[in-house]
């Protein structure tokens, strides 16, 4: 009897270590994740790097590629990828609509599907990623604009460089007096287009209330011909007028219209915040930077805003490993994580965990506390992409050469908009359910 009860028990034993209910080695996983941060957060591919040490060093099963993208090159790769339904498992996107489009697409999957509801409560800016009841990525840093200037070029122009400039004739007077001591008052590059874009949401923001007037015009209840929408073109162009840019503004791209500040070439520039810290340590000191909102030219809710966006990443809909990578994504925001971002880049991560006394520069406090209490959309972000690239980025090159007046650009983006509308009815159908 002990010897049957003994074979019984190493025949169990057999059947046990060959048995599905064994805990098994974790099967291989390998994440591939297109990116783009690190031109506009320098230190982002070194916290990267870091941070997937650490997780696979936690996760040995896993493998993760990154691969950081050109800015030509993040929508027309992913673009390609979405059409053959292979590519990245995590990629790269801007808010709003630079999501969504995806979405609508098909190239991404909800995250609130992979992600528990108590650690997305943690993320900030989620609205710009929601549609239809679902999540679609998820926020990753904060990337705002403030009115960034020159403390010792305003006060060499009799500026005072502890008051900022509130209003849309102290800006103007601002710019005649930096003229007049042979300073550019604010640089810009509009070459390639880019900055086009930001000039919209930054001054045609001010007679709205919120990105649902905006909207309402992309649907087309309200028209972009209409004075509060042409009103912004009117103020860009008093701007020209005034002498308050470079006059080789269409000839400079994005990146030449910033060295022109930071070269100390210019007293002021419509910023990201995500750029000041390494403008602090170009130009020496953060003694050097100052910053302020926006003067205000109008009285819609908007104008007293402080705008600001989030950078962020999001599933495909074709990954594999759908839930892996969603694990990743979750450790990038563990506290650890967030803290080291801030102390790498210099930008402040889109999650209300990050250990705020680590923010000691006065900019820097003053940008958290705008982002966190006066917080405003980029309406890039809620608009259709054709509307900014042929309408936004074209515009304002046309009116820096004097080829169009305010009111013939507002009906160039009217056109635009129309012919959005006649081409794509599927995604008018989305932008409709969204501007609800």
């Amino acid at each position: 009897m002990k010897r049957f009860l003994y074979a019984l028990l190493v025949v169990t034993l057999c059947m046990l270590t060959t048995s599905p209910l064994t805990v098994q080695a974790a099967e291989p996983v390998k994440l591939v994740m297109w990116w783009w941060g690190e031109q506009e957060a320098p230190g982002a591919q070194k916290w990267l790097d870091e941070t997937i040490q650490l997780y696979q060093e936690k996760h040995p099963n896993v493998t993760i590629e990154e691969v950081l993208q050109s800015t030509d090159s993040l929508i027309p790769s992913f673009q390609s990828a979405m059409a053959a339904q292979e590519g990245p498992d995590i990629q790269y996107f801007w808010g709003g609509v630079w999501t969504l489009e995806f979405a609508w697409g098909g190239g991404v999957a909800p995250i609130d599907d992979l992600i528990p509801a108590d650690e997305l409560a943690h993320y900030i800016n989620n609205f710009e990623r929601t549609f239809d009841g679902k999540i679609w990525g998820v926020p990753w840093y904060l990337s705002g604009n403030p009115f960034v200037y020159n403390p010792s070029l305003f006060e060499k122009a009799g500026l005072d460089p502890k008051k900022p400039l509130e209003t849309w004739d102290a800006l103007i007077d601002a710019c005649g007096k930096l003229r007049a001591i042979n300073v550019i008052p604010i640089s810009g590059g509009l070459k390639d287009g880019w900055f086009g874009g930001w000039l919209y949401s930054i001054l045609g923001r001010q007679p709205h209330d919120s990105e649902k007037d905006i909207m309402a015009a992309v649907i087309g209840k309200t028209k972009f011909t209409d004075p509060k929408h042409v009103e912004w073109w009117k103020r860009l162009a008093e701007l020209r007028d005034a002498g308050c840019w470079n006059e080789d503004i269409n000839s400079l791209d994005y990146q030449q219209g910033m060295d022109r500040f930071v070269q100390g070439q210019a007293a002021m520039i419509f910023g990201n915040d995500t750029f000041l810290k390494g403008w602090a340590d170009t130009m020496g000191s953060w003694d050097n930077i100052g910053v302020m909102l926006v003067p205000k030219y109008a009285d819609g809710k908007m104008a007293s805003q402080y705008i600001v966006t989030a950078q962020g990443l999001g599933i495909t809909s074709w990954s594999k490993h759908k839930q892996e990578a969603a694990d990743f994504l979750m450790f990038m925001h563990t506290q650890d994580r967030l803290n080291a971002w801030f102390q790498y880049t210099g930008v402040l991560p889109a999650d209300d965990r990050l250990d705020v006394s680590l923010i000691e520069q006065p900019q820097l406090k003053q940008i958290y506390e705008w982002a966190t209490t006066i917080p405003g959309p980029n309406l890039e972000n809620f608009i259709p992409s054709m509307m900014d690239e042929q309408a936004n980025f074209a515009g304002t090159q046309l009116l820096f050469a004097g080829e169009k007046t305010p009111e013939e650009l507002a009906q160039m983006t009217q056109d635009v908009i129309d012919k959005w509308a006649s081409q794509n009815p599927e995604a008018l159908e989305n932008f409709t359910k969204w501007a609800q």
